[in-house]
C-alpha cells in the first residue's frame, strides 16, 4: 500500500503548497493505479454503469418496437374496415349481425391505443417504467386501472431480477465507491504513525487532504458526466439539454456533498478503520435507515391501496346498473350527455331500448372516473407526505427529481393515465352521440371516427 512522502520538499523547513498542487494529484494518480482495490472497484463501478445504460437502451428499444408493432397492427385493422366500405360489406363474414354502417359497430371495431413513448433519457433512469404498462388498448369498457397497465414491482426487486437502473447505481452505490476510494486518505498515515512527517512536509495538512480528495472527485464526476452526456449524444437527446444539465448538476452536487462530508471525516478521524466506519454509517443512515423509516411510516399512514372503490364500480355497481329500468338509465345518460335530450314522453323510451342499453358503457365510465379520482387523491396525499420529509430525507427527493428528468416518475405515468381516460371518454361520448343521432356511417364518416379516436 502506497504511503505519501513528498520528496520534492526538504525537511529543513516547511513550504506552502498551492491550493491545487499538481504533484499531489500526480502522486494520487500513481497511488490509484497501483492500488488494486481502488482501481478494480472503480473499473467495476463503471462497468456496472455502462451495463445499466445498455439495459436501459434495451428496455427502451423493446418498448419502441412494441409500440411500432401496435401502430402497424392498428393501421391494418382499421384499413380492413375501410376495405369493407369499399367492397360494400357490412362486417366480417362469420358475424352476420355486425353492421358497420351502424355507429355502434363501426366504433366498436375501430382499433385505438394510447401509448407512452420512452423518453430520450430513459436509459439514465428506468424509474417506475416497470411498475406501469406503457400501452393500453382502448374500448368502451376500459379504465385507467385495468390489470394490464398496473403492476407492483419495486426498484430493488428490479435490481435483483437483473434490470439494473443507472439512477439506482448513482444514488445508492456511488457512495460505496467513494468510501473505497477515500477512506484511508490521512487515516493510513495515522495508522502507521507517520502523519507528523506529513505535517513537516506540508504547512497545511488540510489542503494536502483536500488535494488528494480532489483527484477522486474529479475522476468520479468526469466519468459520470461523460456517461450522461454520452447517452444524450448517442440517443439524439441533446435537444433535451435542460434535463441533461439537471442530471449532470444533480450527480455533481450529490458527489460533492459526500466529498465534503468525507473531507471532514478524514481530517478529524483517528485512523482509517474509524473513518471507514463513520463513512459507512453515514451512507446507511441517509440511504437505508431514513428512506426505509419514511417508507414504513408512509405505509402505516396510507396502507397499500387495493382500489376497493374501483373494484366495487367494476363489479357490484356495474351489475346494478344493468338491472336498472330504462327510464332510470336514460336519466343517467342525459346527465352525462345532455346533448341527446329529446322531447319524448317516458313511454316513448320503450322504442329507444337498444340505444339506452348500448349507452350503458358511458355510465360505467363515469362511475370509473369518480372512483379513480378518489384513488388518485389518496395517492397524492401519500406523495405529499413523502415530499414533506425531503428536508431530512434527501435521497427520496433526489430519486424523484432524477426520475422526473427521465420522465419515469409517478407523475409521468399519471399523465399517461389521464391520456387513457381522455381516450376512453372520447370513445364513449362519440358512440353515444352517434347512436342517438342515428348516424349512418359511410367511408368518410368512418375516417372522421379514426381522426377523433386516434
Amino acid at each position: 500500500m502506497a504511503i505519501w512522502v513528498n520528496h520534492s520538499y526538504k525537511c529543513e523547513g516547511k513550504k506552502n503548497i498551492n491550493p491545487m498542487n499538481f504533484n499531489i494529484l500526480l502522486y494520487e494518480f500513481k497511488h490509484f493505479t497501483k492500488s488494486k482495490a481502488k482501481l478494480f472497484s472503480f473499473i467495476f463501478f463503471i462497468i456496472i454503469c455502462v451495463f445499466s445504460i445498455y439495459n436501459g437502451f434495451e428496455i427502451a428499444n423493446k418498448q419502441k418496437n412494441t409500440i411500432k408493432d401496435i401502430n402497424n397492427k392498428t393501421e391494418l385493422e382499421n384499413l380492413k374496415i375501410i376495405d369493407w366500405f369499399d367492397q360494400g360489406k357490412k362486417g366480417p363474414e362469420d358475424r352476420a349481425w355486425v353492421n358497420i354502417e351502424d355507429p355502434y359497430w363501426a366504433i366498436r371495431y375501430t382499433s385505438s391505443y394510447v401509448v407512452k413513448e420512452p423518453s430520450s433519457l430513459f436509459p439514465l433512469g428506468i424509474g417506475q417504467a416497470q411498475q406501469f404498462g406503457f400501452y393500453k388498448k382502448i374500448n368502451r369498457w376500459s379504465s385507467t386501472y385495468d390489470t394490464d397497465i398496473v403492476h407492483e414491482i419495486s426498484n430493488y426487486e428490479r435490481l435483483i431480477n437483473g434490470d439494473i437502473d443507472f439512477s439506482f447505481i448513482i444514488i445508492f452505490l456511488l457512495p460505496i465507491l467513494l468510501i473505497i476510494l477515500t477512506y484511508n486518505i490521512n487515516g493510513l498515515e495515522k495508522d502507521l504513525k507517520i502523519h507528523k512527517l506529513i505535517s513537516i512536509q506540508n504547512s497545511n495538512v488540510n489542503m494536502w487532504v483536500l488535494n488528494r480528495l480532489f483527484f477522486y472527485f474529479f475522476l468520479v464526476i468526469i466519468s459520470i458526466d461523460l456517461l450522461i452526456i454520452g447517452v444524450g449524444l448517442s440517443n439524439n437527446s441533446m435537444s433535451n439539454n435542460q434535463s441533461i444539465f439537471k442530471l449532470v448538476l444533480i450527480s455533481n452536487i450529490y458527489t460533492l456533498t459526500y466529498f465534503i462530508i468525507f473531507y471532514f471525516l478524514n481530517i478529524y478521524g483517528k485512523n482509517s478503520s474509524g473513518i471507514a466506519f463513520k463513512m459507512i454509517s453515514i451512507w446507511l443512515f441517509f440511504s437505508v435507515i431514513i428512506p426505509g423509516s419514511v417508507h414504513q411510516y408512509v405505509n402505516y399512514k396510507y396502507p397499500v391501496n387495493y382500489m376497493v372503490d374501483f373494484l366495487d364500480v367494476n363489479r357490484k355497481q356495474t351489475y346494478d346498473v344493468f338491472k336498472l329500468e330504462n327510464n332510470k338509465l336514460y336519466n343517467k345518460i342525459i346527465k352525462i350527455h345532455p346533448e341527446i335530450t329529446q322531447d319524448k314522453e317516458l313511454k316513448g323510451l320503450i322504442s329507444e331500448k337498444q340505444k339506452i342499453r348500448r349507452s350503458i358503457s358511458s355510465i360505467v365510465n363515469q362511475m370509473n372516473v369518480s372512483a379513480v379520482k378518489e384513488i388518485e387523491k389518496q395517492n397524492e396525499d401519500k406523495n405529499r407526505l413523502i415530499r414533506s420529509t425531503y428536508l431530512f430525507n434527501p435521497i427520496s427527493f433526489l430519486q424523484n427529481i432524477w426520475n422526473s428528468c427521465t420522465h419515469t416518475d409517478y407523475y409521468a405515468y399519471e399523465k399517461f393515465r389521464v391520456k387513457i381516460q381522455e381516450s376512453i371518454s372520447v370513445r364513449n361520448k362519440l358512440m353515444v352521440l352517434e347512436i342517438w343521432d342515428e348516424t349512418k356511417v359511410d367511408k368518410e364518416t368512418y375516417k372522421e371516427y379514426l381522426r377523433i379516436l386516434n
